[in-house]
């Protein structure tokens, strides 16, 4: 891994070396720590032990065992019931099983979910497989994974989206710079992932929670996932909005959102765009390229955008227009290359991304803030392979470098 400054950032391509080198700046001054694999040393955390954020700790997740997921989807086959039903039975089991008490939902077909366990439930293997997967404090986590087993496949083919591996949301998460009172959002939520890990990290700090998709019924997936995450002192709204057209979301979100996390869809065509984009009008008429323009609507001034996109955007010589309009707009906080095969696990797909931290411009302010720019070879998960188990995670050593050499804290100190 490596982390590097230049003077122009945003248009410089990454360089991968086998050593480890940090590079971290503040303006065009820059330090350079070089030596082999290990020389820099990040100290392990002990329980308890909150060196980076308040309530921040490493989360264990496991997927549920594979067979567990076949049996039930067997299971249900039986009674003729497969696909979203399954799903929504096997969520409002969960929900039954936190026994926190709810008012109902707006976006989740609870009702629905109840009346397929009806179904079943006297089933004594089915009812046993279910306690399996949906009784402990790993439940919430699995409710994507599974999600994309019963339901998610419909949309991989050619729809851009791509879950995001949970090291890898919080991983970005940790990139900012965080209190108390905040506003986050995440435009293209999916399965609620970045704002239920928001919810895990802040614990019962006071903050907002926005979420939008295109497609309902994954925002009833992240409604169930964060009624199962957030504590009392945490509230959120869900629209099912297109991000493209200025709808209910941007109507009632424009310049309010202190921080966005997201995961966009990758390299949609767009026709045609119902809001102002600077950067469709420049030709670059694709969903990643103007996410960024409907980002800089929803954010305040000094607000922050940790995204992933793909690669190309960052190195290709067909997005350098774009590169420059960004700096425009926008100061460079950071990015990070991540390795091929992220997405694999939950797309089948090789498409490589990078972690780009963007923060509005503040109108008459120069951004003094230091730049990092890194290489993660992993990321926690298995690169072009369907296999959960966790690997190595280099990913997170880098953002512990990140924060350890200030970046983070210099970014907190810059907004003042």
């Amino acid at each position: 891994m490596s982390l590097k400054h230049s003077s122009r950032m945003f248009n410089a391509k990454p360089v991968q070396k086998k050593k480890t080198t940090y590079t971290l700046g503040k303006g065009s001054k820059c330090r350079q720590i070089r030596g082999p694999v290990g020389a820099y040393h990040v100290r392990c955390r002990k329980a308890g032990d909150n060196i980076l954020l308040p309530g921040f700790e490493t989360i264990e997740t496991t997927a549920p065992q594979s067979d567990a997921i076949h049996s039930i989807d067997a299971l249900f086959r039986r009674y003729g019931l497969e696909g979203e039903d399954v799903f929504l039975a096997i969520a409002a089991r969960c929900v039954q099983e936190s026994r926190i008490r709810h008012n109902g939902f707006d976006f989740f077909k609870y009702g629905r979910g109840l009346q397929v366990l009806d179904i079943v439930t006297h089933d004594r293997q089915v009812d046993s497989l279910l306690a399996r997967v949906c009784v402990g404090s790993n439940a919430v986590d699995r409710l994507p994974l599974l999600y994309q087993y019963f339901v998610g496949r419909r949309f991989r083919e050619g729809s851009g989206k791509f879950f995001t591996p949970k090291s890898v949301a919080r991983s970005m998460l940790n990139l900012l710079p965080l209190r108390a009172g905040m506003t986050f959002c995440d435009p293209t939520c999916g399965g609620g992932t970045f704002l239920s890990e928001v919810a895990r990290l802040l614990q019962s700090t006071q903050c907002e929670l926005v979420g939008n998709d295109v497609d309902r019924t994954l925002v009833g997936l992240t409604e169930v996932v964060l009624y199962l995450t957030c504590t009392g002192e945490q509230k959120w709204h869900l629209f099912c909005d297109n991000v493209y057209d200025r709808g209910p979301l941007i109507e009632s979100y424009s310049q309010r959102i202190d921080c966005i996390l997201a995961n966009p869809p990758f390299s949609l065509p767009l026709e045609s765009v119902g809001m102002r984009s600077a950067l469709f009008n420049m030709g670059y008429r694709n969903s990643d390229a103007v996410f960024l323009d409907v980002c800089l609507d929803l954010l305040k001034e000094g607000g922050h955008l940790v995204c992933l996109l793909p690669h190309s955007i960052v190195v290709n010589t067909d997005y350098s227009g774009l590169r420059s309009h960004v700096e425009r707009d926008w100061d460079l906080c950071g990015i990070i290359t991540l390795p091929e095969g992220v997405f694999y696990l939950t797309a089948s797909t090789t498409t490589r991304a990078d972690i780009i931290h963007l923060r509005k411009k503040v109108a008459g302010r120069t951004s003094r803030a230091r730049v990092y720019f890194a290489n993660a070879p992993t990321a926690g998960i298995a690169l072009n392979s369907r296999d959960p188990a966790p690997t190595d995670n280099s990913l997170d050593k880098v953002v512990l470098a990140v924060r350890a050499k200030g970046c983070i804290a210099s970014l907190a100190e810059d907004s003042k």
